[in-house]
């Protein structure tokens, strides 16, 4: 045999052993991986899992009982109020004053309320008409101003009117006022409010001769008002328990 064929046979054996080692090594790595995985997983008892489960289950359960109370709890202050506004509506009142007017201020407000829609529907038109050449300008000058007008009339007698008490009666219990009067669009609105919160004629300082008188609440800066004169106070006994003596 020559030199080359034994260094040749040398190589092809050196070749095997590193073929043989490697999967022998490839195996103790993988088996020393595993083993490290299960000892950190032994690390944790079992029965501490356990426990800590147990815990996370018991903690999750007393939450949920937890929440409707905290619940009823926000909502108990709503359904007061809730039972309270049906009370007011459901007690019964007695008619204390009354203004016979107000059927008239009602009239008036609604047909305010029709000219000033009338008006102002007509101005575009106009406005129309105008950039066409086919109207003045002294005709759109007057709409225009026949339009702010109305509006100016409307706002102003709408803010007097949704003022004037028509109709104010007391509980049969005698701890609640309720008050009628006049909104934007001249339908009623009813107004309850305690006894104890409505301030007395001498309070307000408005002298018993005069034509308005103020209707004025501790917990309100709305001012409403009545009139004596023109209006019917139908249960005297009562108005003076709510106003105070009239002379």
């Amino acid at each position: 045999m020559t030199c080359g064929n034994i260094s040749l046979q040398a190589k092809l054996c050196r070749i095997r052993t590193k073929v043989r080692i490697a999967p022998s090594f490839g195996r103790c790595l993988q088996n020393k991986l595993w083993t490290r995985s299960w000892e950190k997983e032994d690390a944790h008892p079992p029965c501490l899992q356990s426990q800590n489960w147990r815990a996370g289950a018991l903690n999750n359960y007393l939450g949920r009982q937890r929440e409707p109370c905290v619940c009823l709890c926000h909502s108990a202050p709503a359904a007061v109020v809730r039972q309270k506004a049906v009370d007011e509506k459901t007690e019964e009142f007695k008619l204390v004053y009354r203004f016979p007017g107000i059927k008239y201020c009602r009239v008036l407000s609604r047909l305010k309320l029709l000219q000033t829609a009338t008006t102002v529907a007509v101005l575009p038109p106009i406005c129309h008409l105008y950039l066409q050449d086919q109207v003045s300008q002294h005709l759109l000058l007057y709409t225009t101003g026949i339009a702010l007008f109305a509006g100016a009339m409307l706002y102003g007698m709408s803010y007097f009117f949704r003022r004037i008490i028509g109709l104010i009666y007391l509980s049969e219990t005698g701890r609640i006022v309720k008050v009628a009067h006049l909104t934007f669009w001249g339908r009623r609105n009813d107004i309850y409010c305690p006894i104890e919160t409505v301030m007395t004629l001498d309070e307000v300082g408005d002298s018993k001769g005069e034509l308005l008188l103020q209707f004025k609440r501790y917990n309100s800066t709305d001012i409403l008002y009545f009139t004596i004169k023109f209006g019917q106070i139908v249960d005297r006994q009562k108005f003076t328990q709510i106003f105070g003596k009239v002379e």
